[in-house]
């Protein structure tokens, strides 16, 4: 039996045992008794923001085409006979994969056939196949999937709030690409990425469910441990220097929607952290959030009795070791207005000081949805290896907001919200309109 160290939380009562293998793969498993289902994660520390890197020692930087992260995860599940996805069907287990800015990763869930499955998830990540012909066929596929984004217009809304918001950091590039990028990826240069990145040093698997994490760790060591990875790649992520300011303050796009979509918000420079500091600034952040535009919130339903926001309105922050930001969406037939209202609505929150009150039923309630989301392995398994590789760990989620103060949240709100770092993303109706000031 491998032996592995723990994590423990006594606040949620849960506990993740983890153990690095030979071959440099950490892996790490949630022990959840008496759930039918069980899922699997594995994941490396490779985003679409990783196009520029070095190999230590080498003289010259890499640049790769921008969606090559996105390419290389779909190309994975392509065997030369066939799809991955069957596999995993004859087994009666759901499969997917994913890509963001920063990780990439793969997973299945089942209530049968855990270990074959399982084997077949460390085999095919850990097994790759590119041939000139696979990857041309691939190209039409993920162009397709470029041009239903292209015409996606709150996928739009988004895109040009994070080309207004950033200069120069990957982050304001489209996940999958351009159809111009996708074009000139081939398959040496997915080769060359995937040994860069793939190797299992960089790689976490995370597993939720009831299933001996000891089992988990032996059975990942006799799949693993004989094969041959090389040496890991003593790499250097390159990043370009992001100025301070935002990109513009303004962006507009005509596309045929019946009324405008606005999707708007805050870049936050304070950037260059990851571990607990990190970790309390999100949930620092989403306790501000849910006090300030949450749906109870004085200023939620003031924008709704007004007629300037529907049920669409939302907010969302996104926080990674070098960016991050806050924004808020949704449709509004008036959305100058509403951009208007909220700044004002923010300042006068500000300026007026937290409610302790306020804060702390906030505090209880957010508190109260991490201890609900325990419950669900789907939220466990898609979110772990996200605080993972941030230097965070997910079971601590409670016990760091129990300690957040009132203080603390008014802090990052006097921070945060600086009229000269908002930047308006606007979709018209109309066609063909696109502008940016």
């Amino acid at each position: 039996m491998r032996e592995m160290e723990l994590d423990r939380s006594e606040l949620l009562r849960e506990e993740v045992a983890r153990t690095r293998l030979n071959c440099g793969l950490e892996v790490a498993a949630l022990h959840k008794r008496g759930y039918a289902k069980k899922y699997a994660v594995l994941a490396t520390r490779y985003g679409s923001a990783d196009t520029r890197f070095r190999i230590r020692g080498t003289a010259d930087p890499v640049s790769t085409p921008e969606g090559i992260a996105h390419f290389l995860e779909h190309k994975l599940f392509e065997e030369e006979n066939g799809s991955i996805d069957d596999i995993f069907a004859d087994l009666g287990a759901y499969s997917n994969a994913f890509t963001n800015h920063t990780m990439t990763g793969y997973l299945f869930s089942c209530v049968d056939n855990f270990w074959p499955a399982f084997d077949t998830l460390l085999d095919f990540v850990m097994r790759p196949h590119f041939s000139d012909e696979n990857v041309e066929k691939e190209k039409g596929i993920i162009e397709q999937e470029i041009r239903m984004n292209e015409d996606s217009p709150d996928w739009q809304a988004v895109n040009g709030f994070l080309k207004a918001l950033y200069q120069r950091h990957p982050v304001r590039e489209e996940i999958a690409g351009t159809i111009d990028s996708v074009r000139s990826i081939t398959k040496e240069t997915l080769y060359e990425c995937y040994r860069t990145f793939y190797h299992p040093s960089n790689m976490t698997l995370f597993v939720v469910g009831d299933v001996s994490p000891a089992q988990v760790g032996d059975r990942a060591s006799a799949c693993l441990d004989g094969r041959e990875f090389g040496t890991a790649p003593n790499l250097e992520r390159l990043r370009p220097e992001e100025p301070r300011e935002i990109g513009a303050h303004r962006a507009e796009k005509g596309m045929a929607v019946s009324e405008p979509i606005v999707c708007f918000g805050y870049k936050d420079n304070r950037v260059g952290y990851d571990g607990p500091p990190l970790m309390r600034k999100m949930i620092g952040m989403e306790i501000l959030m849910h006090m300030l535009a949450g749906r109870s919130s004085a200023l939620y339903n003031a924008l709704y009795a007004d007629g300037l926001i529907d049920s669409s309105f939302d907010w969302d922050c996104d926080y990674e070791r070098d960016y991050g930001f806050a924004m808020f969406e949704g449709r509004s037939e008036n959305p100058d207005r509403l951009v208007e209202r909220v700044a004002e609505g923010i300042s006068a929150f500000v300026a007026g000081g937290i409610d302790p009150d306020q804060f702390e039923r906030t505090r209880r309630r957010v508190i109260g949805s991490m201890l609900r989301s325990f419950d669900s392995l789907e939220f466990i398994a898609y979110n772990f290896l996200t605080y993972h590789f941030r230097d965070m760990r997910l079971i601590e989620c409670v016990e760091v907001a129990k300690s957040i103060t009132a203080e603390e949240t008014a802090g990052m709100a006097g921070e945060l919200f600086d009229p000269e770092l908002l930047a308006v993303s606007v979709v018209l109706p109309g066609s063909g309109l696109e502008q940016g000031e």
